[in-house]
């Protein structure tokens, strides 16, 4: 569906005001605490939200892709405690693959990131199918929710598995996050035919880039929301009777910050611009960009900032630390920023030497 610029503000306008509306301090304070918040959900998933890329044939919204993003942003710029965007880029990958959107009903769907992006094994048996897979830490894996599984057969075709976490053997992991990360298990778990469909990405990493993609976006909107609260604070702190953004130090931390922030929103754009739901060459190269970009920018971005705030940006009572401490944990997600560098390193290698700049100037 074509979108203006009209409606386009009216969603964003929407969504940020839902967003704002239900992150009181109480719901905040709850997710930190690692509680999760199924009323907060509940409210989400009633507006439709995660249904934001699948096409209204499906029973979806049928938002063109850098409408639904911009809701993904601004869930990072607020600091959401949900899985939203998870949601929203499962649903689309099931449905578009042909999957029954009915299975997922009105839980959230966690995409599952495997180390170094490699798919479940599935082997045949009696019954259907059975997948073996190891995630990496996932967020919200401890509520109940259904994880999306990108598994290769014995043939060698792909598949989307579409699981319940209910019962999955579970390993909590220690991570510098506020929501609690914990690696699921599964040990030739029995797939049943109505919850595996065929699958064609045309990259191997495509379930992997996609969550990358996700996080890029929310560190963005992070790192935003970071560098808004050092102006304001910086505009108000008071020392030696001036504000201290009058200092020429504290004026070089900001403007190094948002130089950051600067270059993760074109990094992350360009991808964008580039993402598809089957994730080709160019759409994974442009991600790995981002993803390694912003991962380094929002490491750089909350340290300058916890450096304009001192010592009060460490407190509970600060809403910083909601911000800072989901930036550290999105680096690590769907693969750090090292991993995504040697990903770009090594599609550089794999081209011929004279098809390289070509294929970068036509990005």
């Amino acid at each position: 569906m074509n979108r203006d610029d009209g409606f386009s503000s009216i969603i964003s306008e929407q969504a940020d005001r839902q967003f704002r509306e239900l992150l009181t301090r109480e719901a905040l304070e709850a997710a930190s605490a690692g509680r999760w918040n199924g009323e907060l959900w509940r409210s989400v998933e009633e507006s439709a939200l995660s249904l934001a890329l699948v096409p209204e044939a499906q029973g979806g919204v049928g938002l063109a892709a850098a409408d639904a993003f911009e809701i993904v942003r601004l869930a990072g710029y607020r600091a959401l405690p949900l899985p939203l965007g998870d949601t929203m880029v499962a649903k689309a990958l099931w449905a578009g693959a042909g999957g029954d959107l009915d299975l997922a009903g009105d839980r959230p769907v966690l995409l599952a990131s495997q180390a170094q992006g490699a798919s479940a094994v599935l082997r045949e048996m009696r019954g259907g199918m059975a997948a073996s897979l190891v995630t990496e830490p996932l967020a919200f894996a401890d509520v109940p929710a259904s994880l999306l599984v990108h598994g290769r057969g014995a043939d060698g075709g792909d598949w989307l598995l579409l699981l319940d976490t209910d019962g999955l053997p579970r390993e909590r992991c220690a991570g510098p996050g506020l929501e609690a990360a914990f690696s699921l298990r599964l040990d030739e778990v029995l797939v049943p035919a109505a919850r595996r469909v065929r699958w064609q990405p045309r990259h191997p990493l495509a379930l992997q880039a996609h969550g990358a993609m996700l996080r890029s976006l929310q560190m963005v909107g992070g790192m935003q929301r970071c560098l808004e609260l050092g102006l304001q604070y910086a505009g108000e702190r008071a020392q030696f009777g001036k504000a201290i953004a009058r200092f020429a130090p504290v004026q070089d931390m900001l403007v190094e910050a948002a130089a950051e922030t600067a270059a993760s929103v074109s990094a992350a754009g360009l991808a964008l611009e580039h993402w598809r739901p089957e994730a080709d060459e160019d759409s994974v190269f442009c991600i790995a960009a981002a993803k390694a970009r912003c991962g380094e920018a929002a490491g750089k971005v909350s340290a300058l900032v916890h450096q304009v705030h001192g010592a009060i940006g460490f407190t509970q009572e600060h809403v910083l630390h909601h911000h800072t401490r989901r930036l550290w944990a999105w680096r690590d997600d769907f693969g750090s920023e090292s991993l995504w560098s040697r990903r770009i390193g090594e599609l550089v290698c794999g081209c011929a030497g004279s098809t390289l700049w070509p294929r970068i100037a036509g990005l």
